[in-house]
């Protein structure tokens, strides 16, 4: 036993040392690696539970409306489409105490989930725009708190569907500023608010404006984490009524 230690110990100090393995001439030490690329088709279903508002006098062969498409926070998500009535823009609807000349499309985010599915929000747009009477120029996104998020993330994935958009209390990542600059923005948020800080939508608001973008900020001095008022949100709905989106021509 006592003649095998030298072996082991010259094996050792070979691997300590960091003696490299001798390479034949020619041969590439990464020659394992291979750069490839994959491409393919992926197809998949989708399904949204929604509510749809009709504005007063729609009439499918008279005249074409403007849409909101409306995102709302997270204690709305489930299958129960009660839940969202609580958010502003659909219980003014409910309540029908105002003229709000929209069509307003209100989905419900399946429960455990958050607004990030865009290929389905996407669509349901597409099936409201096709199946009524919808101004293309005209659509517009809002969104609250998850919702917020939500939608500066879908207008993000689709800057090119919406004439203007609406995040309220809601976080996004000053870096698609890029992506967004094209498009009008009025961001709220409350100066109180202890859930989502009011840095998120600063940050936002001063990352638009270094990339040229068009943005209204409303920070309201003494909110916490809740919507705007019902007068912020029809003094809202007439700034969009002003906002339309230059459409290719046919």
């Amino acid at each position: 036993m006592k003649g095998s230690g030298k072996p082991i110990l010259l094996i050792v100090l070979s691997l300590v040392l960091g003696n490299p393995v001798p390479v034949e001439a020619g041969e590439n030490p990464s020659a394992h690696r291979q750069e490839k690329r994959f491409g393919t088709v992926i197809q998949r279903s989708v399904a949204l539970r929604y509510l749809l508002y009709l504005p007063a006098g729609y009439n499918a062969a008279s005249q074409r409306w403007p849409l909101i498409l409306y995102l709302h926070g997270g204690r709305g998500r489930g299958d129960d489409l009660a839940k969202v009535g609580w958010y502003p823009v659909p219980r003014m609807l409910d309540e029908g105490k105002h003229d709000i000349p929209f069509i307003v499309v209100v989905p419900q985010c399946p429960a455990g989930e958050t607004w990030t599915d865009t290929d389905a929000l996407a669509a349901l747009v597409d099936e409201v725009v096709a199946t009524h009477a919808v101004d293309p120029a005209r659509v517009y996104l809002i969104g609250y708190s998850m919702g917020g998020h939500g939608a500066w993330y879908l207008a993000y994935k689709h800057p090119e569907r919406f004439a203007a958009v609406a995040p309220m209390s809601g976080p996004a990542n000053p870096w698609w500023a890029g992506r967004l600059k094209d498009i009008p923005f009025w961001v709220f948020h409350g100066a109180g608010d202890d859930t989502i800080p009011p840095r998120e939508s600063e940050e936002m608001v001063q990352a638009l404006r270094e990339a040229g973008g068009n943005v209204r900020f409303t920070l309201h001095p003494t909110r916490r984490h809740s919507p705007p008022s019902e007068p912020e949100h029809l003094e809202l709905f007439q700034w969009l009524l002003q906002q339309r989106k230059v459409m290719p021509q046919q």
